[in-house]
């Protein structure tokens, strides 16, 4: 039954069926299966990962429950194999999850690829509800909340406690209830369909196994200037990869990325830089700075043509903060549109950042302002502003807007262009 605002709030300490046994051996997590495929419905899913701790973000524990099923708690590190003895059922039912983004590479890496996605945190946007969290969403609809203070605790250390044990089954023990109302909530509003579209795109984008961060994704890499210090960004990230992974401990424990690039920017200075304290007083050790300082000589070795390209200077548009100045129709564009859009999201309850992300936004406003004349109103078109009304839906889709939020965002976009080129 959905709860009543003016209810209070009951705190759930413990799972109501009690703490679950760990399924850690192979005939356990079979038991776990068969259960699992006697149930009804989707199965409620979550993991507990130790990144903070280990070399990457694969799954230490993994919650499931399900109608008829009970919750059930499976050690993938105990029992390799677990993975395997439950994909038959895993792999052919609808799951739900809260936060989706964050546990399925966990679980693509287990072997397991769920046919139907249901994200509750999803749902709690697409409501319009300012907490989103597990514990929040709980409170809100269902007047029950649950503690979310072990998330960042070594779930990689055997044994699990007891009090660790039972906040991670108390993770899904409310999922299906939470789902059930939520898109009762949904449906009534009409937006069960913008929800389902949000989860397949949730399913597709992250159904990949755990990988190790890729160095063209660290934080700053833009501001290096010059192929060489690419090339030693590349072959210092590989390498502190490659350490971290054989001692099985977080990259940034080998060396912090910002340190790693401090390296790239002056790699003559490589070894008086990696022999100092990095930010929060850790030294590389001397194993690792011996390796790391090779993978810089190698890079400075390492033949011209050989090294990574330069990212296009400023991608293809100028700095939106130098607009207002240079380029007066794009900015005249972009705050118009970015206050269509904060009152769409005032009418709907849905947060900006919900319906568009800012930098599509910022997109979508300059290849409008560069559109060729024949596209704008009074350009002697037969109909400019269905010319327009199709340049922004293609301009929106190629930035990957589904097509709820082409439908919510065309017709509020529209008339800035027309008021503003017209």
């Amino acid at each position: 039954m959905p709860h009543h605002p003016d209810s209070p709030v009951q705190h759930l300490s413990r799972p109501r069926e009690g703490v679950p046994p760990v399924a850690d051996t192979a005939d356990a997590v079979r038991r776990v299966a068969e259960v699992l495929r006697d149930g009804r419905g989707p199965i409620a899913v979550d993991t507990e990962r130790a990144s903070g701790f280990r070399f990457d973000d694969r799954a230490y524990l993994v919650q499931v429950r399900r109608e008829g099923a009970g919750t059930h708690l499976v050690d993938p590190a105990l029992v390799p194999g677990a993975g395997d003895l439950l994909a038959p059922v895993m792999n052919d039912s609808p799951w739900i999850l809260h936060a989706g983004h964050s546990d399925l590479p966990a679980l693509t890496s287990l072997g397991w690829r769920t046919p139907q996605l249901h994200d509750t945190q999803v749902a709690g946007r697409l409501l319009g509800y300012g907490q989103v969290g597990l514990a929040g969403m709980l409170g809100d609809l269902l007047g029950v909340t649950v503690a979310k203070d072990k998330g960042r605790e070594d779930w990689s250390a055997r044994p699990i406690p007891t009090a660790m044990l039972s906040y991670a089954a108390l993770d899904v023990e409310l999922l299906i209830e939470l789902l059930d109302t939520a898109m009762s909530r949904l449906t009534s509003l009409g937006r069960a369909e913008w929800y389902h579209q949000e989860c397949q795109r949730i399913r597709v984008d992250w159904s990949h196994p755990v990988q190790p961060q890729d160095w063209r994704e660290l934080r700053g890499i833009g501001s290096l200037r010059n192929r060489r210090g690419l090339e030693v960004a590349r072959r210092l990230t590989e390498e502190r990869t490659r350490i971290a992974r054989e001692r099985d401990i977080p990259p940034e424990q080998v060396l912090r990325s910002s340190s790693l690039l401090d390296v790239a920017k002056s790699p003559s200075q490589a070894s008086r830089q990696l022999s100092r304290p990095q930010s929060g007083g850790r030294r590389v050790d001397r194993a690792a700075r011996t390796d790391l300082l090779q993978a810089v000589q190698d890079a400075l070795a390492a033949d011209s043509s050989t090294l990574p390209t330069l990212p296009r200077s400023g991608a293809r548009r100028p700095d939106h903060r130098h607009w207002a100045q240079d380029y007066p129709r794009a900015h005249a564009l972009l705050q118009g549109f970015r206050g269509a859009v904060g009152d769409l999201s005032g009418d709907t309850g849905i947060r900006v950042e919900d319906l568009i992300v800012i930098r599509h936004l910022r997109s979508v406003a300059w290849d409008v302002s560069q559109a060729s004349v024949a596209t704008v109103p009074g350009s002697g078109s037969e109909d400019p502003v269905g010319d327009v009304e199709n340049l922004l839906g293609s301009l929106l889709q190629d930035c990957g807007c589904r097509p709820w939020q082409l439908n919510l965002l065309v017709p509020v976009l529209l008339p800035v262009v027309v008021d503003l080129l017209g």
